[in-house]
């Protein structure tokens, strides 16, 4: 079907602009979503250059058209930038002239007089940039975004469909030495529509991905503590749900570690809260840098930590607490050039590799919290590992071994510290 391409460039001038002007209005009311600013940007720009295309081709003025192509791959190269941007890897914007500013000396050096083979570069560099966006976004770090493909999916849509322009060009058939004739031609009109359909679908998925990245940051601050950057206590609680729910509480040994910061109370007293707060700062990052990839260590409250090991017994996690606990001594001795001397307490329990209850997570904390109230009651500084009943086997060396009590000492333990 032969659209009129006049009526096609109205419509997707119109468009490109009301996304733009959608997409600025959602940014000037949430100036955090970045990647929506770049894309109200990308569709001015490219509105831009579809003006100045259009124009050309009604006036038959190649260099008028080819100076629009530069500008809308001005837009496509702002793709680029801003897919590296929403994904941490920020470059300066000045880089999407690069593009541009390739094609307007290759297409003015006499390189490339015809119409039709500066079509050919546009279409490649455009299909290039608009590859590198899609690859940017695809290999993005961290937490996927559901929306990440669909506009990978787009991006690498559009890419083909400027592609389709160069077997056209090559072919001979296109009149690109009477501009306003080429305009005229069929296959433009259909690969514009297809264009600007991507083009709405992209700008909403753009609009689903800010959304998305938005709830996670706002999950993060959640779930995370202020103070040290660890992971708090509803994302401690949230992991136990998880590894519940998954069952793999059943299939691997868990182990639980309970830290608790020696005569905090009395550290901040002396020395002030500053103090304090580097000292707590100095624990989350002795913990942070002993424990492997994939193993986090949480700040339960106050001057209370947690650790939840996956895969690791009895003996392994004695040996990381009391691993964690010399090294914090260390660290701790002095706190910005005083004389601070803090130590930590550490309960440590485990569950067995089969058997009843060693999918028990919430009995695995309680065992912790007792054998940290031992550890308190026993003089401080030191691992206690809660050891199951019966179980002579387990005493790893650097810990002592403290039987299971029904008696719930957490209550108790306040008066200890």
């Amino acid at each position: 079907m032969l659209l009129d391409m006049k009526t096609v460039s109205a419509v997707d001038i119109t468009m490109t602009t009301v996304l733009g002007l959608v997409l600025l209005h959602t940014w000037l009311r949430e100036r955090d979503a970045r990647l929506v600013g770049w894309w109200a940007l990308i569709m001015f720009v490219q509105a831009g250059g579809l003006v100045v295309v259009s124009a050309g081709a009604l006036a038959n003025a190649p260099d008028l058209i080819t100076a629009g192509l530069a500008v809308m791959l001005l837009s496509d190269n702002v793709k680029w930038t801003a897919s590296r941007d929403f994904a941490d890897r920020p470059t300066p914007a000045v880089w999407a002239l690069a593009g541009p500013l390739v094609f307007l000396l290759t297409a003015f050096s006499g390189m490339l007089d015809e119409l039709r083979d500066r079509f050919v570069l546009f279409s490649m560099l455009t299909a290039f940039v608009n590859l590198g966006a899609a690859f940017e976004l695809a290999r993005a770090k961290g937490e996927r975004l559901i929306s990440y493909w669909p506009a990978v999916v787009l991006l690498c849509g559009t890419a083909i469909a400027v592609l389709l322009i160069v077997p056209l060009a090559l072919s001979g058939k296109v009149p690109f030495h009477l501009p306003s004739e080429a305009y005229g031609e069929g296959w433009f009109s259909n690969i514009s529509v297809g264009m600007i359909v991507m083009r709405i679908a992209l700008a909403f998925v753009v609009l689903a991905m800010e959304k998305q990245q938005q709830e996670m940051k706002q999950r993060l601050i959640a779930t995370t503590d202020s103070l040290t950057g660890l992971p708090n206590r509803r994302a401690f609680y949230e992991r136990i749900e998880k590894l519940e729910r998954e069952r793999l509480a059943g299939d691997a040994q868990i182990s639980v570690l309970f830290f608790d910061l020696d005569r905090f109370k009395e550290i901040n007293d002396t020395f002030g809260h500053e103090i304090g707060d580097c000292v707590l700062t100095s624990f989350a990052d002795t913990a942070r840098d002993k424990l492997k990839a994939g193993d986090s260590v949480v700040r339960i409250g106050g001057e209370e930590f947690a650790a939840l090991l996956v895969g690791v017994g009895p003996a392994s996690a004695v040996a990381l607490a009391e691993d964690i606990r010399r090294a914090f001594a260390v660290e701790a001795e002095r706190c910005k050039g005083l004389p601070v001397g803090a130590t930590v307490s550490v309960g440590v329990a485990s569950s067995t590799r089969s058997g009843e209850g060693a999918g028990d997570i919430s009995a695995l904390l309680r065992q912790a919290d007792a054998a940290l109230y031992a550890a308190k009651r026993a003089g401080r500084n030191r691992v206690e590992l809660m050891a199951s009943e019966g179980d002579e086997s387990v005493k790893p060396k650097g810990a002592k071994s403290v039987r299971k009590s029904k008696t719930r000492l957490a209550a108790t333990r306040s008066g200890i510290r």
